[in-house]
């Protein structure tokens, strides 16, 4: 199982490993309704939507269920519309919350010994659904967010690897320089925890949305040297490469620049990344060691164990959503 966490930390919930969040990859925003399934052998769609609750609404509900409970009771209900769909529905409030689940099949077009597993699987889902207290939805949200920009980095491995397989130096270059991005973001969120002693990130650094103003990346390298993860070397290196990144990209065919310069650059792209990355994994284990910030309490170096192997590998392809690139999760 994995976690997903709503955009504003409203509540948290259980999904199986192989299923999809579905908003992003179809362009949908993200809010409610929140759609899952699996990338494969789908056999229906579940949604989950919460809103809160107005004065004269949800008033048949007499639970009392608290935030961080789990196990809530819910109010099952069937739906059939004219479109051969059927929606099985599951309600329940929590303090100033509705929330309505929905499983949405054709039973024409499946088995109904595989839905009624599937139905198994979904309430098994919401048994683990929890809403969150308003003062802990900051730190929910800004987790989430870490462990999103973490899987879109592991994800950038699997196009590099591509990349080196079909020799394509300009790739590497450009694999390499958002990699050395999302290191140095890494190492700034993470030092500004150890410096504020607080669990929240700089979330302006991990996660720009459509109406965000960007951090560029050469905003991101002044902020590190100045935070002192790089020295000024490193800094006139990154520069240096930036230009000539840029150089590639856009005046390949104007300048008299040649393509074995392209593999040059590549091979310095690749050097000063693991330097980085090793500077990363200083920062990291300072965390550990002083016992503050995101891995205060877990060893970000330790050995990792199947299902949180399998948690990374399910992001990462949801990140893709390829076939080409999918992993499977046993």
């Amino acid at each position: 199982m994995k976690i997903f966490t709503a955009p504003d930390g409203v509540f948290e919930i259980q999904i199986p490993i192989d299923w999809d969040y579905r908003n992003e990859i179809f362009g949908f925003k993200n809010e409610s309704p929140f759609s899952f399934e699996p990338f494969k052998n789908s056999l229906g769609c579940f949604q989950l939507s919460y809103y809160k609750k107005e004065k004269d609404k949800y008033q048949g509900f007499k639970n009392n269920h608290n935030y961080f409970q789990n196990n809530l009771k819910f109010e099952k209900g069937i739906l059939e519309d004219n479109d051969n769909f059927k929606i099985i529905t599951w309600a329940t409030t929590v303090q100033d919350y509705f929330f309505m689940a929905k499983y949405i099949y054709q039973p024409k077009k499946v088995n109904q010994k595989d839905i009624n597993k599937e139905i198994d699987k979904v309430e098994n889902v919401l048994s683990s659904l929890m809403c969150i207290e308003p003062k802990s939805r900051l730190q929910a949200k800004h987790f989430f967010r870490f462990e999103k920009f973490n899987a879109a980095l592991a994800a950038t491995f699997d196009l590099k690897y591509k990349a080196f397989k079909n020799k394509s130096p300009i790739e590497i270059i450009v694999l390499n320089a958002n990699q050395i991005d999302a290191y140095l973001r890494l190492a700034i969120v993470l030092k500004y925890q150890i410096s504020e002693k607080t669990d929240l990130f700089r979330l302006e650094y991990l996660f720009q949305d459509e109406s965000d103003r960007p951090i560029m990346e050469k905003q991101i390298y002044k902020k590190a040297l100045e935070l002192q993860i790089i020295n000024q070397i490193v800094y006139d290196k990154l520069f240096e490469l930036y230009n000539k990144r840029n150089k590639v990209v856009h005046r390949y065919i104007i300048t008299d620049i040649k393509t074995f310069n392209l593999h040059e650059y590549a091979y310095q792209y690749e050097q000063i990344a693991e330097d980085i990355r090793v500077v990363l994994e200083k920062i990291e284990k300072e965390q550990f060691e002083k016992k503050v910030g995101y891995y205060k309490s877990k060893n970000p170096h330790r050995e990792k164990n199947i299902n949180e192997i399998n948690w990374l590998k399910s992001l990462v392809n949801e990140k893709h959503f390829m076939n080409n690139f999918y992993r499977d999760l046993k």
